[in-house]
């Protein structure tokens, strides 16, 4: 057995007493680092200038917990939406099940937070800082000396470094770019909770992102567990094909020829989290491609046709013609759309200010004269915007007439208010049944709109006989 050999009884970062095996994994190059690379720093960008963006004069994503609320491009939302949520994670979740089941884990290997920072970051830094794969294994084995406590203490300083910035634009999230842009040029006395969130929070991207890294994949992370429920045979999946590979050099019966796999064992050192591909789909295996472009480069010089570790499906390497589209594909994708579909549907029948007209707990209605009478009613108004608006209220019809001393009002961002009016009309006007319907017409003034909002009311008055 060659010395490169991951054990069969426990992970390959761990060692026989159960100590962990911190991995180096090898750099790599190829076609899918290449495109990782541009995939990982696109996302980077996007998380760290987003915060920054501004739509319609605000935050263009701003979850603000402690005031109750919520910006999503240029959408505003308050507590009493929540239930929005429902949708936005049903939909997100489907996706993701949508995306395993066709696909397998291609969210863990493209886009995790958790493989994105380490890899394009992280995993950067501790090379420029000590070396090669080899070079930081010798470190890590030798005594301590001058050498490598500086260093050390450079990567750590440089990982304090990158985790604040990362744990601060996590932070504009929820408090707003610019007003932690002012915090940050202030004493931490003077906003101790959100400086011990960040300070926290600092702390845990350098535990994980500097050292735990893989661990988090094999013990925490939930995902890696259920892939089994998500995936079948015809799920794409990073699988070695061992009808080419096999026998590898070092294991030929006599009498067989060689398959493909020299037995180099570099898919086995480019792994971020210790596995063997050529032993199957593993819960470990977060799909980052890097055993692809190590092996393909490996074939190359061996003058064989690269894919030998390839992206396919368990079914198409045992020879089974290719399903994508089964019922339970189908399945998924009617559930996104549906959940899409409602989260778009709500959002649409949300106006810039809430109203609802409601009758008064009074009399239905008072005689002020032989042949007038007035109705009594109040509207609930709730500002759902992050501006100031001026709402008014105006009569449609000729034939009656508003009374309304609370209006025009102003309302501050995401204010209640609960204003009366009073509608004055001939009797005749209800006629026989005594109701009589009229569109009563809300026009509301906002900071970048205007817009108006016609509600039917129903006046009452005595029956005539």
């Amino acid at each position: 057995m060659s010395r490169h050999e991951l054990p069969k009884e426990r992970l390959g970062t761990l060692d026989p007493k159960g100590k962990r095996i911190f991995p180096h994994p090898m750099a790599v190059r190829g076609f899918f680092r290449k495109y990782r690379t541009y995939v990982y720093w696109a996302l980077i960008a996007f998380f760290m200038v987003l915060p920054w963006i501004k739509i319609g004069g605000h935050q263009a994503v701003l979850i603000d917990i402690p005031n109750r609320q919520f910006a999503f491009f240029g959408l505003t939302f308050w507590a009493h939406d929540i239930p929005l949520i429902f949708f936005l994670l049903a939909g997100g979740a489907l996706t993701l099940a949508l995306v395993t089941a066709v696909w397998g884990r291609v969210w863990c290997g493209w886009a995790c937070p958790q493989t994105v920072f380490i890899d394009a970051i992280y995993r950067k830094v501790e090379t420029w800082i000590e070396g090669s794969h080899t070079k930081r294994m010798k470190l890590d084995q030798a005594p301590w000396s001058k050498e490598k406590i500086f260093k050390k203490s450079l990567k750590w300083l440089a990982y304090f470094i990158i985790s604040a910035h990362i744990a601060h634009s996590f932070a504009a999230y929820f408090v707003g770019a610019e007003e932690l842009l002012k915090m940050s040029l202030m004493a931490p006395t003077e906003n101790w909770t959100t400086f011990l969130i960040v300070f926290f929070i600092t702390a845990l991207l350098m535990f994980d992102f500097g050292w735990f890294r893989e661990q988090f994949c094999v013990i925490m992370c939930p995902y890696g567990r259920i892939q089994s429920v998500l995936m079948d045979d015809d799920s794409l999946a990073v699988v070695y094909d061992p009808n080419r590979g096999e026998p590898r050099k070092g294991y030929v019966p006599e009498g067989e020829t060689q398959g493909d796999c020299i037995n180099c064992f570099k898919c086995v050192a480019v792994c971020p989290t210790g596995i063997d591909i050529r032993r199957g789909i593993q819960m470990e295996c977060i799909a980052c491609t890097a055993c692809i472009d190590a092996c393909d480069e490996v074939m190359e010089k061996v003058k064989k046709p690269k894919g030998l570790i390839r992206y396919d499906s368990e079914g198409a390497l045992s020879g089974k013609p290719k399903k994508v589209w089964k019922p339970r594909t189908f399945i998924y994708i009617s559930l996104v759309i549906l959940s899409f579909v409602g989260l778009f549907y709500f959002i649409s029948q949300r106006t810039d200010v809430h109203l609802q007209v409601l009758r008064t707990y009074e009399e239905p209605y008072k005689k002020i004269s032989d042949n007038e009478l007035t109705n009594h009613f109040k509207v609930r108004l709730k500002n759902q915007l992050f501006d100031p608006v001026k709402v008014s209220i105006e009569s449609t019809s000729k034939d009656i007439e508003l009374i309304a001393p609370m209006f025009p009002l102003e309302l501050d961002p995401g204010e209640d208010s609960t204003p009366h009016f009073f509608v004055k009309f001939k009797d005749h006007l209800t006629q026989e049944s005594g109701k009589h319907l009229t569109p009563v017409k809300f026009k509301i003034i906002s900071k970048n709109s205007d817009s108006e909002i016609s509600e039917q009311i129903s006046l009452v008055g005595p029956i005539k006989k």
